[in-house]
C-alpha cells in the first residue's frame, strides 16, 4: 500500500516553494519555512521562514506564501487530515543543487491496482 499525493496538494507544494526562492536572499544556503496553526483564535497559521545555518536570519512571509499556506490548509480540512505543523526545508548542495524536504500529512495509503 503506497500514499499518492494528490494532485492539489502537490501544486500547491510548488506555488509555495516557487515563493520561497523568489525571496530568499541569495547567500543563503539554506532555509526552513514553518507552518503552525493559530491554536487560540483558530484564524490562520503562524509561518516562519529562517536560515538554519545562521543564528537569528530570519525574513518575513510575503502575502504569496501566506495564501498558498492558506489554501493548502483548507485543502486539508477539506480531506479532514489533521497537522500539527508543516515544514519546507532546503540546502544547497556542493555543487549548487537544490536539496528539498517537505513535512506535511499524507493521505491514507491505497491498495496497488491489480
Amino acid at each position: 500500500m503506497t500514499a499518492t499525493l494528490p494532485p492539489e496538494q502537490s501544486a500547491l507544494d510548488r506555488e509555495i516553494l516557487d515563493e520561497l526562492f523568489e525571496i530568499v536572499p541569495d547567500e543563503w544556503n539554506a532555509f526552513l519555512l514553518s507552518v503552525e496553526p493559530r491554536k487560540l483564535d483558530g484564524d490562520g497559521q503562524i509561518v516562519t521562514i529562517v536560515n538554519p545555518d545562521i543564528a537569528g536570519a530570519e525574513i518575513p512571509a510575503t502575502e504569496a506564501i501566506r495564501i498558498c499556506v492558506a489554501k493548502l490548509a483548507a485543502f486539508f480540512t477539506r480531506e479532514k487530515r489533521s497537522w500539527e505543523r508543516l515544514t519546507y526545508a532546503a540546502f544547497a548542495d556542493e555543487a549548487g543543487t537544490w536539496r528539498v524536504k517537505i513535512t506535511a500529512p499524507l493521505p491514507p495509503p491505497t491498495a496497488p491496482a491489480a
